[in-house]
C-alpha cells in the first residue's frame, strides 16, 4: 500500500458511534477520518478541506442548501448516503470519484466493507494517475 498520501474521509451523522465499525475498517486501511454531526458542519469542512470519501447518514431534509452530491459533483470525491432500514442501513453510492452513479444498486451492510475496499483502491489509483506526469512521445 502506498502510504505517501492518506485518504481523507468525512463521516456525517448524528453520532460518531454510528460509524464505529466503518471508521475502524477505514483507519486499518490507511484512512484519516473526521466527523461532522450535521450537514451544515459537513459543508463548512468541505469548504476548508478536500475529502476523498464521504459517508453520510443525513439527507438534505428541508435544508436550504443543495445536498452534498451537488456540492461534490465533479470533484474527485466518492459519496455514499445511508438509507435506514429496520436493522442497520443500506448504503447508496451517489458519486464515484466525483461522477454521478445514480441508479447503482444499494449495498447491504454485509456488502459494504468490500465496496469500501474497492473504493479505496479506486481512490489510490486515481491519485496515482493524477500525480504521474504525462510522458511526451
Amino acid at each position: 500500500m502506498d502510504d505517501s498520501r492518506v485518504i481523507r474521509v468525512l463521516l456525517v451523522g448524528d453520532s460518531s458511534q454510528l460509524f464505529f465499525l466503518h471508521q475502524k475498517h477505514l483507519e486499518r486501511n490507511g484512512c484519516a477520518c473526521e466527523f461532522a454531526d450535521c450537514e451544515r458542519a459537513a459543508w463548512e469542512m468541505l469548504g476548508q478541506h478536500q475529502f476523498d470519501l464521504v459517508l453520510s447518514l443525513h439527507t438534505s431534509r428541508g435544508a436550504s442548501r443543495p445536498c452534498l452530491a451537488v456540492l461534490l459533483s465533479g470533484s474527485p470525491t466518492t459519496l455514499f448516503y445511508a438509507l435506514r432500514v429496520e436493522v442497520g442501513c443500506w448504503w447508496v453510492p451517489l458519486l464515484r470519484l466525483g461522477e454521478e452513479c445514480f441508479g447503482a444498486p444499494a449495498l447491504r451492510p454485509s456488502e459494504f466493507a468490500d465496496a469500501l475496499d474497492e473504493v479505496l483502491k479506486e481512490i489510490r489509483a486515481d491519485t496515482a494517475r493524477r500525480r504521474t506526469p504525462v510522458q511526451a512521445t
